[in-house]
């Protein structure tokens, strides 16, 4: 199953807020995928091993991880764009 890594600061209410609306997204275009949140200061990228990394805020990870930046789920502009986005990756 493909995974996607929401990794965001100090916000856990915009970090769950991104899982659930990418979890509802797949689930509406019919993608099996599971949507984890952590935080990106303690997240253990090896470990973890995602298909995708959404990341909220300020980030500086070298990864060959295709890395999607987050902003529009705190905007709550350009969602439906960002999850397209996310979801060509799986």
């Amino acid at each position: 199953m493909k995974k996607i890594l929401v990794a965001t600061g100090t916000s856990v209410n915009k970090m769950k807020f991104a899982v659930e609306t990418i979890k509802n997204y797949c689930a509406n275009k019919n993608v099996e995928c599971e949507v984890k949140g952590v935080n990106i200061y303690e997240m253990k990228l090896e470990e973890e091993n995602p298909d995708v990394l959404v990341v909220i805020g300020p980030s500086d990870i070298k990864t060959d991880i295709p890395i999607i930046m987050g902003t529009a789920f705190i905007t709550k502009m350009g969602m439906d764009k960002t999850c397209d986005e996310i979801l060509s990756h799986l």
